[in-house]
């Protein structure tokens, strides 16, 4: 017996052990908590939506990246020409996935997957014998892999990507994931580089093809269909070189606030438009309070937006209401995008597409976008507040390098038009 295969088999047996685990430490986690809350009678409601999903595509996107790679593609599934739409089961495994696709449901069914056992995966590919099981990204769970193949199921990853230095290629588990990937039918992955690390580097022998990131798609869709609206417009007129620190967190916060005032004394054009990924009233006060320590004034956007700027001259924005940062980024010069010293950065590829070099924290392994920006030089990592100010005099103090950095980040997002129609070209076969 391989060593794969010997992994494999600890793994199913263990499984279920390692869930029941989780109520036990639920106390110390709210999303663990949430998690275990929305699966309450879990296995009854998935059940009950067999009849309205029985024979069709199963998408699994985990949490909200991966859902929002799934969007484009199941609209494109819907609306394939001459065909009646086959049904569209989403699940996801986080909490924030599922309330967010809950708000914005592309699939004729969304709910929770069960947690990865055995038992759970065969009774749910039992009772809903779907035709395709799409993964997007790279949550894919073996149970249900194997729940899905023993039934003559395809199974198909698209926007995969493979990250260097990826705990996947390690020697000790590497032979356990090339076993798990060769049981798909197909990967399509975001980029040549993506198909190199998991043909050479993870040693797959299932075919591999360069599909590209469907979610950059939307980002550039998005930003053709639409136009500068009052926000943009306003920004515009009020400064001439814009840095935006867009979801910021308190780390964030700390990486910059320390040498804002440097940065606004070097550059007198220079004005700052704060974005924090929460913008409570307490957290804006708070944030309020910081600047004017710090000799900086501030105003509320919704102020600058009615015109009521009075008294010193606001060098800074706090943005106080959410759903307007894409909009903030076309009146920008340079971003900062937020969460990269927390969990993972956000969103890079908005500011990006908009011609913006991109700054961020350490914390990129869960946005291949990211490091590509890094790579083709639109996109750069801070760690410290000097390092901070060092980049962004570098570029704010040299319109050639912004404009060069600025037109590499726009590019990276570029590149991945057609992916959803290349993406739709590998689950054609299968429907």
């Amino acid at each position: 017996m391989s060593e794969a295969d010997l992994a494999l088999r600890g793994y199913r047996a263990l499984s279920p052990l390692a869930h029941r685990i989780l109520p036990v430490v639920a106390p110390w986690s709210a999303k663990l908590r949430a998690g275990l809350a929305g699966r309450r009678h879990l296995a009854d409601r998935l059940d009950a939506a067999a009849a309205r999903v029985r024979g069709g595509i199963w998408v699994h996107a985990a949490s909200v990246g991966e859902y929002e790679q799934a969007r484009p593609v199941i609209a494109a599934l819907q609306a394939r020409a001459g065909t009646r739409p086959l049904p569209v089961a989403v699940t996801h495994f986080s909490p924030s996935g599922y309330e967010y696709a809950a708000r914005r449901p592309a699939g004729d069914y969304h709910d929770y997957l069960p947690f990865d056992e055995p038992a759970a995966m065969r009774r749910l590919v039992a009772a809903w014998r779907p035709r395709l099981l799409v993964f997007f990204k790279f949550d894919c769970w073996p149970n249900q892999i194997l729940a899905a193949r023993e039934a003559g199921v395809p199974v198909v990853l698209l926007a995969g990507t493979l990250q260097p230095g990826s705990a996947r290629l390690w020697p000790g588990v590497r032979a356990f994931f090339r076993d798990l990937f060769d049981r798909f039918a197909q990967l399509g992955v975001c980029t040549a580089e993506d198909r190199e690390r998991f043909v050479s580097g993870l040693g797959v022998h299932c075919p591999v093809t360069v599909t590209g990131d469907t979610r950059a798609e939307q980002v550039i869709l998005r930003y053709e269909a639409a136009a500068d609206g009052t926000v943009a417009s306003r920004l515009r007129a009020w400064a001439s070189t814009l840095l935006v620190l867009g979801s910021t967190w308190p780390r964030d916060e700390r990486l910059w606030l320390p040498v804002l005032p440097e940065l606004l004394a070097e550059f007198a054009d220079l004005r700052v438009v704060l974005v924090p990924h929460e913008p409570l009233p307490a957290r804006l006060s708070h944030l309020a309070r910081d600047l004017d320590g710090r000799g900086i004034a501030s105003i509320r956007l919704s102020q600058l937006l009615a015109g009521e700027e009075q008294g010193p001259e606001a060098r800074c924005v706090l943005v106080d209401s959410v759903g307007v940062l894409a909009e903030i980024y076309r009146a920008g010069t340079l971003a900062y995008v937020g969460g990269s010293f927390t969990s993972g950065v956000h969103n890079t590829m908005e500011p990006a597409i908009c011609g913006l070099p991109v700054l961020f924290g350490p914390v990129i392994q869960n946005a291949m976008e990211a490091a590509v920006l890094r790579e083709q030089g639109g996109g750069f990592v801070v760690h410290q507040p000097a390092e901070a100010a060092a980049r962004a005099r570098a570029l704010l103090g040299d319109r050639t390098n912004l404009a060069r950095s600025g037109a590499a980040a726009r590019q990276v997002v570029l590149a991945q038009r057609g992916a959803t129609e290349k993406s739709l070209a590998v689950l054609e076969p299968y429907l």
